[in-house]
């Protein structure tokens, strides 16, 4: 071979390696773009095929709703619409949206694709919180299984047949979704991450229950959890944590879900981080003092409490009560189980 040909040859070699190159490096510069564009996909042509399939196998004659999904809604304008147009719909399916009192066109973008009606919308008079607009739209609902997603268009309601599955199944009494078990298309600030990893440490820690995405406001419950939503303290996105907390209390079984979070493409968090870092913690030193307080009761079948002997005669606080008493009996400022007309 003659040396004009190897040299030529090398050439040609050498091209090859720098287009691949450079057609790496333009991939590199592009994938933020492609993740960006994930959050772009439509999915009205979406079946829900599992979905609807799960909803046919556990249905019932006489359950007119099987699924109640709730939105609290906050100044989405931008989002709200898109958000509403990719949910699952059906006869057995209600949606609910709450808003927390928008000061945007958020309604007025409701209302361009509500002509039929179908969509509930409840509005609150003045702006009340996160935490609020749920218990909202868990009491105006119907369903015999909760899901509760942002409105922003972080969530993907294709993933909410992976939050529901569980509890149609019998595995689960509340489901949590995780952006650490399933992917997240952006960049997570650490004091994020760093929030929920001691938060989980401390709910590991005092309440023996894991749960790494605690902050997540996408899931899904069966009828039975609704008792965990009366007489909430934190209206805010301290009720995210305070859930948890009441449902480990009360021995339901939770469970993490992978699922997908996507960028938020319009408006800002309206998360306040010194606020919810305060409430948090105050929100678990709550608890722990609820769970200290209930340990001295054993809560019977017949909805009495027996006392221990050993603390009535330790406690000057305990020792007017007798042994066993009604729980109505007792000052309710103790207790979790207190009644509400809040959740019926």
């Amino acid at each position: 071979m003659s040396i004009k040909k190897i040299t030529h040859n090398c050439y040609k070699k050498k091209n090859q390696i720098l287009t691949t190159k450079l057609k790496a490096l333009e991939f590199k510069k592009r994938s933020p773009k492609i993740l960006e564009d994930v959050n772009e996909i439509d999915l009205t042509n979406n079946q829900f095929g599992e979905l609807y399939d799960c909803m046919d196998k556990f249905k019932s004659q006489d359950e007119k709703i099987l699924l109640s999904i709730i939105l609290p809604m906050y100044n989405e304008e931008h989002t709200i619409g898109k958000v509403l147009l990719n949910l699952p719909k059906g006869d057995l399916i209600e949606i609910i949206v709450v808003d927390d009192h928008s000061t945007d066109n958020s309604s007025r973008e409701i209302e361009k694709i509500n002509t039929n009606k179908k969509i509930k919308v409840i509005r609150h008079i003045k702006n009340k919180g996160y935490g609020a607009a749920i218990v909202t739209g868990i009491n105006n609902s119907h369903g015999k299984v909760l899901v509760t997603m942002d409105s922003d268009g972080q969530h993907n309601p294709d993933d909410i047949y992976a939050m529901i599955k569980p509890i149609f199944e019998g595995e689960a009494d509340y489901t949590i979704g995780s952006r650490y078990l399933g992917s997240y298309f952006y960049k997570l600030p650490v004091s994020t991450r760093l929030g929920e990893v001691l938060i989980e440490k401390l709910i590991r820690l005092f309440f023996g229950k894991k749960i790494m995405n605690n902050q997540n406001g996408f899931r899904a419950f069966n009828r039975k959890v609704i008792p965990i939503f009366k007489d909430f303290k934190f209206e805010g996105y301290a009720f995210c944590t305070e859930q948890i907390i009441r449902a480990t209390l009360k021995g339901f079984r939770i469970k993490e879900c992978p699922i997908k979070v996507y960028d938020r493409k319009f408006g800002s968090s309206n998360i306040i981080l010194t606020k919810l870092a305060i409430n948090l913690f105050s929100c678990i030193l709550q608890y722990i003092l609820v769970k200290l307080n209930i340990t001295i009761f054993k809560r019977l079948s017949t909805g009495q409490l027996l006392i221990s002997e050993k603390s009535v005669k330790r406690s000057k606080i305990y020792s007017h009560l007798k042994y066993t008493i009604d729980i109505d009996k007792i000052n309710p400022v103790f207790f979790i189980e207190r009644s509400s007309p809040l959740v019926t």
